[in-house]
């Protein structure tokens, strides 16, 4: 199965993602944008100074994407589990946000953007959502961090997005609380997410083993 997580920057997006490594059968963890880029340098800057700069940005985003989407497809079809660490559905938030906050008309724009490639969506996306001091908490102790990842409008208007999002199926989870106290609830998810969709595997759980993805 195909799982995204996804969620501003210093919501608990990239320790969620290793722990249920550890709680799933081998599965793949596809790093984000910033970490799968070749070079990050050359990424875009969260907020370019136009419209057009900022879905140019979009499509470089895309060339990161198709890298991404390889790397799951080939998991995929050895039966493994595939863990998305941000989805396409980050570009989408990302831009929701910039045009809220700036009045950059692109959001019809980046979803056909985003559409016409044809993305790999997950079978479920697990949002990670907390409060404002929570993300500057840690956030302060990521020092370069450009504020506006975790800025509280920013992060308003990205998790906007996803009450509409491409993933055809998102569940909201409070990061809050420590990761570990996390893992549980989004096996429970994954579980749910499986059966829902047809498969019959053993259930995946922290500490033991899960089948792999029926093939």
């Amino acid at each position: 199965m195909i799982i995204g997580i996804e969620g501003v920057s210093c919501a608990g997006k990239s320790s969620l993602a290793r722990a249920l490594a550890q709680a799933l059968d081998d599965p793949l963890v596809v790093p984000c944008y910033y970490h799968t880029a070749p070079d990050p340098a050359l990424l875009p800057a969260p907020v370019a100074p136009s419209a057009d700069v900022q879905l140019a940005g979009l499509h470089i985003l895309l060339e990161v994407e198709q890298i991404r989407r390889r790397r799951a497809e080939e998991a995929d079809a050895q039966g493994r589990d595939v863990i998305f660490d941000r989805t396409v559905d980050t570009l989408l938030a990302h831009a929701h946000a910039v045009a809220e906050l700036h009045g950059y008309p692109i959001i019809s724009q980046a979803r056909q953007l985003i559409l016409d490639t044809r993305p790999l969506l997950p079978a479920l996306t697990l949002l990670l959502h907390t409060s404002p001091d929570v993300l500057a908490e840690r956030a302060a102790k990521r020092p370069g961090m450009p504020p506006i990842f975790y800025a509280p409008d920013f992060a308003r208007h990205f998790n906007e997005h996803f009450t509409s999002p491409l993933t055809p199926h998102c569940i909201r989870l409070d990061s809050t609380p420590p990761t570990a106290a996390l893992v549980p609830r989004a096996v429970q998810h994954i579980r749910q997410a499986r059966r829902a969709a047809g498969h019959h595997p053993q259930d995946p759980g922290p500490g033991g083993p899960a089948a792999r993805r029926a093939a």
